[in-house]
């Protein structure tokens, strides 16, 4: 199962993806949840992810939800 590590701060959006064995994947900032979400897709085709843990560490309200995305369509951040 992969990880993708997300944290949400006012400056923007900071994505780790992480392997099974937690080695980095692959890491890049976005302005905006749009663009987030449409490139953790991306990364879901991309990897032929199938399964993954979604962490979500929003700094603002300093709280940090987890999430089991299934498939593509799941690997959406709100």
């Amino acid at each position: 199962m992969n990880i993708a590590l997300i944290i949400k701060s006012p400056a923007g959006m900071q994505l780790s993806l992480y392997d099974d064995s937690l080695a980095l994947i692959e890491s890049e900032s976005f302005a905006d949840l749009y663009t987030l979400n449409f490139h953790l897709q991306t990364l879901a085709r991309k990897y032929r992810i199938e399964k993954g843990l979604l962490v979500v560490h929003d700094k603002g309200r300093n709280a940090v939800d987890l999430s089991i995305a299934r498939d593509e369509n799941s690997f959406f951040v709100s």
